[in-house]
């Protein structure tokens, strides 16, 4: 037989060399594995089915417990940061116990120019557009083969952001306009451009009667790349139903459509 190998040897040797009360262990060690295996023999499994309805229940008890979310969608470049948040619809009393949209929702762009250091961006000047759904169905159809442009006339709290209307003539007859423009660009980009324009010239100041528009950092730009743009336009589209209070109030008829035919159905018994 061929002799083993040294390194295999030595251990044997070792454990040969052992005290008694060592030896005794390792004896006793079947009889802690059978213990061991029976235990686990008799303890039960839970099933996988089980472990994902626990799972479901804990984010579901969690979820209960959340009373405000904040969804935005983010893109940053080294000049600017561009921030997506939707405005949602506001709802009225509609007949003895009803409800309906009062004002439809919008979707929020949030321009935020880079620091002069390159470290962060500078929050403070950010400049808001506010698109209408409107406005989101008319940049879903142009884009990104076509340009759009979308102007407001800025005056007294006309900025769109706190509910009151665009466009409104200023009481001072103040022309500066808040311009967004959208424009195919090289390799399937979009170039989004905000600037403050006042008779035909752009890199303007807002005037002093829009109180909530402080930022000094017009024209401002953002190039949107291609795989951007693609999310971008499907946060637009799924947000759609819900800026126009759709899905809300859908349910809510859904539901009483389904009571009421309850309702019927008990009535032929």
């Amino acid at each position: 037989m061929r002799s083993l190998p040294r390194k295999l040897i030595s251990p044997m040797m070792r454990i040969s060399n052992t005290s008694t009360s060592t030896m005794s262990h390792f004896q006793n060690l079947p009889h802690l594995l059978n213990a061991s295996d029976n235990h686990l023999a008799t303890t039960p499994i839970p099933s996988f089915a089980s472990r994902l309805s626990k799972s479901a229940n804990l984010v579901t008890s969690r979820a209960y417990q959340v009373e405000r979310a904040y969804p935005q969608y983010s893109l940053f470049s080294d000049n600017c940061a561009l921030i997506l948040k939707p405005l949602m619809p506001k709802f009225k009393s509609a007949g003895s116990n009803g409800i309906s949209v009062a004002q439809k929702g919008r979707l929020l762009l949030e321009f935020s120019p880079a620091n002069p250091n390159g470290q962060g961006f500078n929050w403070d000047e950010k400049i808001n557009f506010a698109l209408s759904v409107e406005d989101i169905g008319l940049m879903i159809s142009q884009l990104p083969h076509y340009g759009i442009s979308l102007a407001r006339r800025l005056g007294d709290n006309t900025t769109g952001t706190n509910g009151k209307s665009y466009n409104l003539v200023s009481n001072t007859n103040e022309t500066t306009e808040k311009i967004f423009s959208a424009k195919p660009g090289d390799g399937a980009t979009i170039l989004f451009k905000l600037d403050y324009v006042k008779d035909g010239h752009g890199g303007q100041l807002p005037p002093p009667s829009a109180v909530t528009e402080r930022s000094s950092a017009a024209p401002i730009e953002f190039e949107v790349q291609a795989g951007e743009w693609e999310v971008v336009a499907s946060v637009m589209k799924e947000s759609l139903p819900y800026l126009v209070g759709w899905n809300q109030l859908m349910d809510i008829s859904s539901q009483n459509a389904m009571a009421d035919a309850e309702g019927r159905d008990q009535d032929q018994y």
